[in-house]
């Protein structure tokens, strides 16, 4: 009986061992994976063959299915593995099975199309709720066959196999928070008929603020000078954001590349050009496609010295390297914004003019895709013949009377604006104040007032036929403003409807730094919001405006009424930064009493006061559907 009973329990034990050992043997089977790259909503390219890989559990096979293809791998030693499908023609949706074992990973409406990588810094990374509301309009309809993808903002020391990507079906709600550039991009080349049953997906991998060698790979860069590397914001160091946000594309094959980034670079334009020629062969050799193309847009107006240089410099040095790097085009950037925004809010011309280059140059289509190219130039007596390459399209004029935007020096060196024609292909070019021209220029400025264009509107490249050193005198005219002058104080608005000075007396009560650390603004997440709707409601009434928010002012000698009328559903904050000699003295909890010098003014309606030796600011919080009401008391 005992022996019996102990047989049993003996059975009991080993078949209890059997199922753990058993359990622990399945758990210890690696699910499989798919790289992060792949989810639900994704586009792969047509016509090449596609890679897919992943992990999975050590020396076993993995079978890929899409459609009637059906492909198996195996798993490596280190639990790696990769598949090739054959190539697909456009269409879907379509499910991608991944099978190992008992594991399976399926990703569902799938697509088959074209795929384009879309990078650089801030103004590609700008959305399309940061845009003009025109511009914003033009984003709100359905595009079921359009995808967005996001790669997530990150950098790291070593190159990554994984990251958070996002793919999304393409709605209004969807583009709103999507990069503007990628998205009027990919609006405008759905125009091409050609593209009517093909899906489209721009895949955003862009970081504000970042240079060019942050996105080459660290093995590459072993070859340049360490002094001409530099790092991005936030510390960001060379190398780090291709590890972390180009690595985990893996073999991703690429219709093409989008690259709009130069402004972090702008203070050193003569390392540019090698610096771009590498990142494009590094992602080519990544993919594996040695002819990827490459669209490089070039700088747009902009009028502040970056490290010293105006951008006029690095827009040469972005030219440069287009014409060193063969499958690459120059996307032309002036004439788009008006040159007093580090990121303008209009983005859509941007986009229709990478669209009209890749319409031509991609697939192909029978369209004019850029701009009249110079040709050469060749001095005749008083003037010279400058040739244009117009590719049939002709010659304009954007403006009426003479061609803007020359200037020609003689043996001096000197230059000196100059009237232009247009004769054919060619425009002649002259100066009294230089009667024997020898070099000329083209819309050589930060902010280049040029208006030679060709009848599909894209605009001539600057250009330059001399080799003269850099030379940073840029003159500019500011905004229009707004003066307002009493017995007791005067104040300034700019055209972007911020106060930019506020006097009383011989006492500057605001802040006179650049920026957003200076005047009022409304800061918003790619700088100050803008209020260029300005009107005289009355001899001492002013209104700012845009789509949603008002800057009311009402003037009296002794007294101001500001109203902050905010038509939007979300809450708005205007800032005040005040003079760091202003001493603030706050009793109630909205009025504070300011005093500069032998003057002082009471503010009534306020929400918030930061009073430090570096940061003196006064904030005003407008809610959503609100108007919001400050007083301000001279005395």
């Amino acid at each position: 009986m005992i022996y019996s009973q102990l047989i049993k329990l003996f059975s009991s034990i080993v078949l209890l061992a059997v199922i753990l050992i058993g359990g622990s043997s399945l758990s210890l089977q690696a699910a499989v994976k798919l790289a992060s790259y792949f989810g639900d909503h994704m586009v792969l390219q047509r016509n090449c063959n596609i890679c897919v890989w992943g992990t999975g559990d050590p020396n076993t096979s993995v079978t890929v299915t899409i459609g009637t293809q059906s492909v198996v791998a195996h798993i490596d030693a280190n639990g790696d593995w990769e598949a090739y499908l054959k190539p697909m023609l456009a269409g879907g949706p379509l499910m991608l099975a991944v099978k190992s074992g008992n594991s399976t990973v399926d990703v569902s409406d799938v697509l088959i199309g074209d795929v384009w990588l879309c990078s650089g810094q801030s103004n590609m990374q700008m959305p399309i709720a940061e845009c003009v509301p025109a511009e914003r309009r033009v984003a709100n309809i359905p595009h079921p066959a359009l995808r967005l993808c996001a790669v997530a903002k990150d950098w790291k020391d070593t190159p990554q196999l994984s990251t958070s990507i996002r793919w999304t079906v393409c709605s209004p709600q969807a583009a709103d928070s999507f990069s503007a550039v990628d998205y009027f991009f990919a609006d405008e080349l759905l125009k091409d008929p050609a593209l009517e049953r093909v899906p489209i997906a721009v895949i955003d991998s862009s970081f504000g603020g970042t240079t060019c060698e942050g996105w080459i790979p660290q093995a590459a860069l072993a070859a340049f000078n360490t002094n001409d590397l530099h790092d991005s914001m936030f510390g960001i160091k060379p190398s780090m954001l291709y590890n972390a946000m180009i690595a985990p594309l893996g073999k991703t094959s690429f219709k093409g590349v989008i690259w709009y980034q130069g402004e972090s670079n702008s203070g050193h334009p003569d390392t540019y050009p090698r610096l771009l020629s590498t990142l494009v062969r590094e992602w080519r050799k990544q993919s594996n496609e040695p002819a990827l193309p490459f669209f490089i847009v070039q700088l747009p107006d902009y009028a502040s010295q970056w490290d010293g240089f105006y951008w006029q410099w690095e827009r040469e040095a972005q030219s440069k390297a287009v014409a060193a790097i063969s499958d690459t085009t120059l996307i032309v950037g002036i004439n788009t914004t008006d040159g007093f925004d580090l990121h303008p809010k209009t983005k859509l011309e941007i986009g229709r003019r990478i669209a009209m280059a890749v319409r031509h140059d991609v697939y192909h289509e029978q369209i004019i895709g850029s701009g009249p190219t110079f040709q050469n130039a060749n001095p005749e007596g008083l003037s010279i013949r400058v040739t244009f390459d117009t590719r049939g399209d002709g010659l304009l004029n954007s403006c009426a009377g003479d061609v803007r935007g020359f200037e020609v020096a003689g043996d001096d060196g000197v230059y000196h604006f100059a009237q232009a024609r247009i004769d054919g292909n060619d425009v002649v070019v002259q100066s009294d104040a230089v009667p024997a021209p020898k070099t000329v220029r083209y819309a050589w400025a930060a902010v280049p007032n040029s208006t030679l264009i060709n009848k599909a509107r894209l605009p001539a490249a600057p250009f330059r036929t001399d080799d003269f050193p850099y030379s940073n005198i840029e003159v500019q005219n500011e905004p229009i403003s707004h003066q307002m002058t009493t017995s007791t104080y005067k104040m300034i608005v700019n055209g972007e409807g911020m106060v930019t000075s506020f006097c009383v007396g011989e006492a500057q009560f605001i802040s006179n730094d650049p920026g957003m650390a200076g005047g009022s603004s409304i800061p918003g997440a790619f700088g100050p919001i803008a209020l260029p709707d300005e009107q005289e409601l009355g001899p001492q009434l002013l209104s700012c405006s845009n789509e949603n928010f008002t800057f009311f002012i009402k003037y009296e000698d002794k007294s101001m009424e500001w109203h902050f009328i905010n038509r939007g559903k979300d809450e708005v904050k205007f800032d005040m930064a005040l003079s760091p000699r202003v001493v603030i003295n706050q009793e109630k909890s909205h009025e504070v009493l300011l005093k500069c010098k032998n003057s002082s003014v009471t503010l009534t309606g306020i929400n918030s006061i930061t009073d430090s030796d570096d940061d003196k600011k006064i904030e005003i919080v407008v809610k959503g559907n609100t108007v919001k009401d400050l007083v301000l008391n001279i005395n």
